[in-house]
């Protein structure tokens, strides 16, 4: 009995924050360039980095120069410009 109370503990409490997106964000920078499905980030820690576009969103949401903070999947392929997968994207105003 005591084995399913922690499992019902860790299954309702402790997996969903682990899943959130609204957490820190991983990139904070300028929009350098923009394509249909992806955009280049300049991130002051960073430098540059293109980042996959989440589903249901399109390049001509953003324009160059916009302050963006990016929420990513946490895996980045190292090449130049660096590579990842953005989970969500805010304008900074």
């Amino acid at each position: 009995m005591k084995k399913y109370l922690i499992f019902s503990f860790i299954l309702f409490f402790l997996l969903p924050t682990g899943c959130s997106v609204k957490g820190e964000y991983d990139i904070k920078g300028t929009v350098m360039e923009v394509e249909s499905s992806s955009i280049l980030v300049e991130d002051e820690k960073l430098g540059l980095i293109w980042l996959s576009l989440p589903d249901g969103t399109d390049g001509r949401d953003f324009e160059k120069g916009q302050s963006v903070t990016v929420w990513t999947d946490g895996k980045v392929r190292e090449s130049y410009p660096l590579q990842g997968t953005a989970l969500n994207i805010e304008i900074i105003k």
